[in-house]
């Protein structure tokens, strides 16, 4: 458990990665921005199915037929999307300028008007929140995937993939903040400070994982529900809502592939 605690630190405080070129730029492309965005989707997309739904998969083909083990995968991600739902419903944050689905629909989401500055600022906090959401799967995916076996491969697996992703997402952090005049070392240091959930949250996802082997598929499937959830319905709208859909799938593509060659290196 310990090192699943500081791998998941590890890649909380990732996220203030991200962030740090903002203490000397203050605006970046939109392009660009798009780009890192679907980079963290793919990261995110890949770490779900190839790592914490493949190794739920390899648990029922060890398990033999017969024992439920499908049942368990498949309650488990229609858990884990439906708790991210339940997340995205009830605590209140910004979505993407074009996500029109929550264009003054629910509690929590507000119209997205023409802002003046100070409106601008609120909004990049809002943003900082709504992303900030996303540490608590993340810290559950790892905490589950160091208790899966294979000496901890998994978990690793996902530290790298999700770090990576949390620097993306720092960059999305900062962006707004900073074009909205924010100061440079104050935003940085609130954005590293959203990671320090995700080590609360891996001490959850192990306790839950380790309580019980035969519970390990749900828990996994579970974990993939979340971030397969959060991942369509934040990170891809966000990146294909600004005019460069093919930059933005590029970079799902390039997150994808390099996630795929990071668990080749690990196996």
């Amino acid at each position: 458990m310990r090192a699943a605690l500081i791998a998941a630190t590890l890649t909380g405080l990732a996220t203030g990665l991200g962030a740090l070129p903002f203490l000397f730029v203050r605006e970046l492309h939109r392009r660009v921005y798009d780009g890192i965005l679907g980079l963290g989707a793919g990261l995110m997309l890949a770490a779900a199915t190839l790592g914490l739904l493949g190794e739920a998969f390899e648990t029922m083909r060890a398990e033999g037929p017969g024992q439920g083990t499908l049942f368990m995968i498949v309650g488990g991600f229609m858990v884990g999307a439906a708790l991210a739902a339940a997340m995205d419903r009830l605590i209140p944050h910004r979505h993407a300028s074009g996500h029109h689905q929550h264009i003054g629909h629910g509690p929590g989401h507000d119209h997205h008007d023409r802002l003046t500055p100070a409106h601008e600022l609120r909004r990049g906090y809002a943003i900082i929140g709504a992303l900030a959401i996303h540490r608590v799967p993340e810290g559950l995916a790892i905490g589950a995937g160091f208790q899966a076996g294979h000496q901890a491969r998994l978990g690793l697996l996902l530290s790298i993939a999700v770090g990576l992703q949390n620097a993306c997402e720092g960059i999305v952090m900062a962006a707004p903040l900073r074009k909205a005049g924010a100061d440079a070392v104050r935003s940085t240091a609130l954005i590293t400070m959203t990671g320090l959930a995700t080590p609360l949250a891996a001490l959850v996802g192990g306790a839950l994982a380790g309580s019980t082997e035969a519970a390990m598929p749900f828990i996994l499937a579970l974990a993939a529900g979340t971030l397969i959830y959060v991942t369509s319905n934040e990170i891809i709208p966000e990146s294909h809502s600004h005019g460069h859909e093919g930059t933005a799938s590029s970079g799902v593509v390039a997150g994808f592939l390099l996630t795929m060659i990071l668990k080749a290196v690990l196996n």
